[in-house]
């Protein structure tokens, strides 16, 4: 059992740095001992305030100095629209962290990322800790509806990244879905077989699954659910599981939110 904790936290800043979408940072040398990538917290305005009632799931999206967690959330309700109002040195609790996160590769395999809009969020966190071991460079794919949304551009170079960006009206990078860059790179012939990990929309997991079979190849994917505790005990967050009697269903809160792809059941997704 991970080890969770609840801290009342100051946030340091919360900026919009793209369409919707903020990065808001916090310190906390205890949650940034324990987080590892794919993890998340539970966040809540702060203990008093009772609406929006229940807490939002957040991915760890980057560890900075050891003890400063940053989260990138788009707006999509109320709840984050709450959020992006917040200034700093304003308190928000944090439940966490939360979950299961990745395997990392080992040092010398070689590695794929493909984030699919938001999806870039916890990919940042395990591209900042394989950029710690690995001794070759990390491909990344990563896709994005239009450039307005396009984020971190730069950041993910700057960790040794070999990036290729698509948007789906071409107005940055190449026009197209982030599993068409995919498709293109996996019909090359490999000297030694990447380890690939995705995040994003359904959908784009399901796809990249296929990809992943076809090509006999390792995929973790990070998944998102309707989260109301992410502690299991709710069950909002159920996926279908592929071929397993004892456990017909997985929790995405308590069992991921990171999963080998062949451990879902894609054909209902």
């Amino acid at each position: 059992m991970n080890e969770v904790l609840e801290e009342i936290v100051s946030i340091k800043f919360n900026r919009q740095i793209g369409k919707d979408t903020w990065l808001m940072g916090f310190r906390s040398a205890n949650l940034a001992s324990l987080a590892k990538p794919g993890q998340f917290l539970m966040v809540h305005l702060d203990r008093t305030t009772k609406d929006p009632l229940l807490r939002r799931p957040l991915s760890i999206h980057r560890i900075q100095d050891k003890n400063q967690l940053m989260l990138l959330y788009k707006v999509v309700g109320k709840g984050t629209l709450l959020l992006s109002c917040l200034k700093k040195d304003d308190p928000i609790s944090a439940i966490g962290p939360l979950g299961n996160g990745f395997t990392v590769s080992k040092p010398h395999e070689k590695t794929l990322l493909i984030a699919g809009g938001m999806g870039v969020a916890p990919l940042f966190f395990l591209a900042q800790s394989l950029h710690k071991v690995q001794k070759q460079k990390i491909t990344m794919f990563l896709g994005f509806s239009t450039s307005q949304e396009v984020i971190l551009i730069n950041e993910l170079k700057d960790l040794n990244i070999d990036l290729s960006l698509a948007t789906e009206d071409g107005s940055l990078g190449t026009k197209g879905l982030v599993t068409d860059l995919l498709d293109e790179y996996l019909r090359q012939e490999f000297t030694k077989k990447p380890v690939m990990y995705a995040c994003g929309p359904t959908l784009m997991l399901k796809k990249v699954a296929q990809m992943a079979i076809a090509s006999n190849l390792r995929c973790y994917v990070s998944m998102e659910g309707q989260m109301a505790c992410g502690l299991g005990i709710c069950q909002g967050c159920a996926v279908k599981a592929n071929n397993n009697k004892n456990k017909p269903y997985y929790y995405v809160c308590q069992d991921g939110p990171v999963f080998s792809s062949e451990m879902i059941d894609w054909q209902v997704m």
